[in-house]
């Protein structure tokens, strides 16, 4: 099942590089530059896994990325379309490779991992 998961992952990070580039025609360099900012939410381990996986969960969630590509839309504009598809972009890159949502437990225990205790 977890195979199936990081295959739909693929799928949806395909479209969404279609998306990016093919679609709206957004910049490369922006992506590269922007696509490695939202594992900074990993800060939180600094502390304890707990608030480390509140953190890292918040922002590898759809839900955000979501509501700014809404709003992106709606107000034209086109940074916000391309920050939230980079967004996206991240996050389905991450679970290809099996990066999922984090546990509370330990960082390495995620929704598309099996339990390492």
């Amino acid at each position: 099942m977890k195979e199936l998961l990081r295959f739909e992952s693929f799928c949806l990070l395909t479209l969404t590089l279609i998306v990016y580039f093919l679609i709206f025609n957004f910049s490369f360099f922006l992506l590269i530059s922007l696509l490695f900012l939202f594992d900074l939410s990993m800060i939180g381990y600094v502390i304890n896994p707990r608030i480390g996986a509140i953190c890292y969960n918040i922002f590898h969630h759809i839900a955000l990325p979501v509501s700014l590509l809404l709003l992106g839309y709606y107000l034209k504009n086109d940074f916000l379309l391309a920050f939230s598809l980079i967004w996206f972009i991240h996050i389905f890159m991450d679970r290809t490779l099996g990066y999922g949502l984090k546990k509370m437990t330990h960082f390495k225990e995620t929704h598309l991992s099996e339990s390492t205790r």
